[in-house]
């Protein structure tokens, strides 16, 4: 009869034209299932070698067949393998029903795995062999027969639920209800199991944390089949079709930085797989603790100052004052949210990273997943690109109204600056960040020219060629602006924001760390004006909420609010942290009437950056490259500065070799020659 077992496989392994087969010895031995025990729990490390998290704590705590309720027992039997007490290893039926549908179809894309395969298959995954599917699937056939000789069919079933992938890194039933549902297996509801009982066809796509409805419609497909099967009865499989999908918070929430946790938790899995969380990998990180909390205490407080109406009357729904809420349904938590990223302004290793207001109430990551409009915040990047184009911070520019062709219509975008004021200064431009100005400095560079800075700077997402864009109409990721950001503070280096610094094994060899990057994407010049506009940003115009504060150290940025302030932003940079800060609601709507960035996000920057400079020295003040010129200038004609221009107006400004200005200011002349020189203008 065992010889048998081995028909299917060499059915498929002929139609597959494969001339071999696995040896015995190629595949594993089925007594390393009697000692096997599961992985050491991979640990995620702060900054100062502090543990962060263990990503796998009771990942997988065995029980016995007699601690499931026999839904969950008789239902992966019912669903996985219905023959399985019947069969020695392989459902021989099923296998002939396989083998045909793969001939008939010219493909190989019909599986016959039983439970006692799929346990060979979970318990070696590595020791099988990966290049050849057949030979692989020939050991699943010898190792299941080996196990039906040695073990009872209890024993395997039982092996099978404390070993099966449930998603999330989640092996074993135990883990899986406790996981997803916050309870032990004991104590499963019919809805519950078969929702479990269908994740092991594909642990994400019916992940119900991250698909509540395709794991929904997968789970009324399991209880039909519970009904076909007599697991359960008709009417209960019915009531339990009507009952909701209720997910505990992950694990992450009870943790000190569950986004960031999650974060490193995803990137581990891509590059590690699925199992990394089990693989006993230690993992640095370069998350500070002290200013992770900080982080996290600054977006809380200014949310819940928001709703409190301090800065107006506040419309939306808000959690109940004293409760947590629970876990967000569907599109998204219905609260107003919020979103702080810091980083090393060189490295880009992140020191703090709150993805939201709560991470147990809403576990989407709104630094990395999220796209939003950035509005204001993306002038300096309209700016860079015309400081390397030529300009300089002291160029006029006019603010009149702009009205953009677009087709039969006109684009005129609103602005805050009077228009009455019918020029600025570049650098006074950005200070009060004038619309009208930022289209007519990008469309002077360029809109192509902009895209193509953004794309340089490190944001990925697409940059359409539409005017809009130079008011920040194209959608960003929040940390990929503050690293482009960083970019700009640091001189024109590439940033990418980091998570992970190091992995090592169990034995603390080194599988992998960050790259070094030393890439200079802009010039240092371009990096440092306009670097020098955003600090008059903060000392003078419309972030000034910073210093209002009481943060004082060098330290430039810029605000940004989007269209019927749906977004409000503050992103920025001292010389060793850059940060982003973005509040919001998960589906866009208006956070006030009069919401500004500088107003809701500038104070939330100030209080993460003074508890940040709270324990690190003070850092040095930005210097200019020597590669740019200095040169007093009168700040309200953009000329060369004479002895009679009044001393507020006069400022030393910085200025790419051959873009400084040549006249002196022809409205405080100085001297004779200076009068007559303007009296002859004056008269052309």
């Amino acid at each position: 009869m065992r010889s048998l077992l081995l028909l299917p496989a060499l059915g498929a392994a002929l139609f597959a034209g494969c001339s071999g087969s696995a040896s015995a010895q190629s595949c594993p031995s089925v007594e390393a299932l009697r000692q096997y025990r599961p992985a050491e729990a991979t640990r995620v490390y702060a900054v100062d070698g502090s543990l962060l998290a263990d990503l796998s704590p009771e990942r997988r705590v065995v029980i016995d067949l007699d601690d499931v309720p026999p839904t969950v027992s008789n239902g992966f039997v019912a669903v996985e393998d219905r023959r399985f007490w019947q069969h020695e290893g392989v459902d021989l039926r099923g296998a002939g029903r396989a083998v045909w549908r793969n001939i008939t179809s010219l493909s190989m894309s019909e599986g016959f795995s039983t439970i006692t395969m799929q346990l060979a298959r979970n318990v070696f995954p590595d020791e099988l062999p990966r290049s050849d599917k057949v030979r692989r699937k020939v050991c699943e056939i010898r190792l299941a027969g080996s196990i039906e000789d040695e073990f009872a069919k209890r024993d395997i079933l039982r092996m099978y639920i404390n070993q099966v992938y449930f998603g999330d890194g989640r092996y074993g039933i135990e883990e899986a209800a406790r996981g997803y549902f916050g309870k032990p297996a004991r104590r499963l509801t019919i809805s519950e199991a078969a929702t479990l009982v269908g994740l092991v066809k594909n642990p994400e796509g019916y992940n119900p944390r991250k698909h509540p409805a395709r794991a929904i419609a997968r789970r009324n497909v399991v209880l039909d089949v519970f009904v076909r099967e007599q697991v359960v009865s008709a009417g209960d499989a019915q009531t339990a079709k009507t009952d909701s999908l209720t997910i505990a918070p992950p694990p992450e929430a009870s943790g000190a930085a569950p986004y960031y946790v999650a974060a490193v938790r995803r990137e581990l899995r891509e590059r590690f797989g699925e199992g990394s969380d089990v693989k006993g990998l230690r993992v640095f990180t370069g998350l500070d603790p002290a200013l992770q909390k900080a982080a996290q205490t600054a977006l809380v407080t200014q949310l819940e100052r928001i709703e409190s109406g301090a800065y107006g009357k506040w419309n939306h729904a808000k959690p109940a004052a004293g409760t947590r809420p629970g876990p967000a349904q569907g599109s998204g938590s219905p609260y107003l949210q919020g979103m702080v990223i810091v980083m090393d302004i060189l490295s880009g290793e992140i020191r703090a990273f709150v993805g939201g207001r709560d991470f147990a109430h809403s576990s989407y990551d709104r630094a990395f997943h999220a796209r939003r409009q950035p509005g204001s915040t993306f002038k300096p990047i309209v700016y860079a690109t015309a400081l390397q184009r030529g300009l300089s911070p002291a160029s006029r520019i006019a603010t009149t109204p702009v009205e953009v062709a677009l087709g039969r219509a006109a684009w005129r975008p609103d602005d805050l600056v009077a228009d009455s004021v019918t020029s600025l200064s570049l650098r006074d431009a950005l200070v009060l960040s004038s619309n009208n100005g930022a289209v007519r400095v990008g469309e002077w560079a360029g809109i192509g020219r902009v895209a193509e800075m953004a794309k340089t700077l490190g944001l990925s997402t697409p940059v359409p060629h539409y005017p809009s864009i130079l008011l920040g109409s194209a959608e960003v990721i929040p940390a990929e602006l503050t690293a482009a950001y960083a970019t700009l503070g640091n001189g024109g280096f590439r940033v990418v924001p980091v998570l992970i610094s190091r992995v090592e094994d169990a034995h603390g060899r080194v599988l992998w760390k960050t790259p070094d990057r030393t890439e200079r994407v802009i010039d240092s010049s371009v990096a440092y004006l306009t670097t020098s506009l955003m600090e008059d940003v903060i000392d003078r115009g419309t972030g000034t909420a910073v210093r209002d504060a009481g943060f004082w150290l060098p330290a430039a940025g810029k605000t940004g609010t989007t269209n019927d302030a749906k977004d409000v932003w503050f992103v920025g940079m001292t010389p060793d942290l850059a940060a982003g800060v973005w509040l919001g609601f998960d589906q866009p709507a208006q956070i006030l009437p009069r919401a500004f960035g500088g107003t809701l996000a500038a104070p939330v920057w100030a209080a993460t950056m003074k508890a940040a400079y709270a324990s690190r020295p003070t850092p040095a003040a930005w210097r200019a490259p020597a590669t740019l010129v200095s040169a007093p200038i009168d700040a309200l004609t953009g000329q060369l500065a004479t002895p009679n221009c009044p001393p507020d107006d006069v400022r030393i400004e910085y200025f790419a070799a051959g873009t400084e200005p040549g006249d002196f200011c022809d409205t405080h002349p100085h001297g004779l020659m200076d009068r007559m020189l303007r009296g002859l203008r004056l008269r052309r």
